[in-house]
């Protein structure tokens, strides 16, 4: 039963890889790269989510910082070379390791800017939107497999009290789809302040002490509605 279980996960895992596009034997190739421990590429979800949020406080200096403005207080259309005032400038600042044109490519494609005529750029949205965005999704889908089987390997321990496990909880039921879709406008709204609630409780905890004890651990809750199809 074991391994029947391990096949299905393992089954789960490459159908929603193959709605990325990876063929069979292109996954075949990096399931054998990922079981003999050969892929230098551990830390790509991470380097691509630490990407988008500095692309995220990029926007937010260009929404904000008079320099960045036009006369009528909105986000100016930048020229993307030039040293000051211009979309060059805060490509450096934030992303000083790429090239500014390779910032300009990731914030087109996370939907943040696009392009107007060859050398100029406008912001389109205060934030980095991860849906309608595959590669960010993707990242995202890895952070988020990971810290889900890092909870379910620690309350899996037999000796664990049921008071000491980390919380996971489901609740589910059949429903048509117009229901779903009313779900879903029921539950965003208190999604949200749970987790803006847990947000500002750990913001409180990371502060620095007075007793300079030191951050171990990152730690957080992550909600989502599903629909199994």
């Amino acid at each position: 039963m074991r391994d029947a279980l391990a096949i299905e996960l393992l089954t789960a895992c490459m159908a929603a890889l193959r709605s990325y596009g990876l063929g069979e034997t292109r996954l075949a190739e990096l399931a054998r790269e990922a079981v003999i421990g050969k892929s230098s590429r551990m830390d790509s979800a991470r380097a691509v989510l630490e990407a988008a949020q500095q692309l995220a406080e990029m926007i937010a200096k260009w929404g904000e910082h008079p320099a960045f403005l036009d006369a009528s207080g909105r986000p100016a259309v930048l020229s993307i070379n030039g040293r000051k005032s211009s979309f060059g400038s805060l490509a450096t600042e934030f992303f000083p390791t790429y090239g500014i044109s390779d910032v300009v490519d990731f914030g087109c494609e996370a939907n943040a800017m696009e392009r107007v005529g060859q050398n100029k750029i406008a912001r389109l949205n205060d934030c980095v939107v991860f849906t309608g965005n595959s590669f960010l999704i993707l990242a995202h889908s890895v952070r988020t497999v990971r810290r889900f089987l890092s909870t379910a390997n620690f309350n899996r321990h037999p000796r664990i009290a049921i008071a000491s496990g980390r919380p996971d909880r489901t609740s589910s039921g059949e429903i048509s789809d117009k229901d779903f879709s009313e779900f879903i406008r029921v539950m965003r709204p208190q999604i949200s302040d749970m987790v803006e609630m847990s947000n500002r409780w750990l913001g409180q905890r990371a502060k620095p002490s007075k007793n300079g004890s030191k951050r171990k651990k990152i730690a957080g809750v992550q909600a989502f509605l599903f629909c199994d199809q």
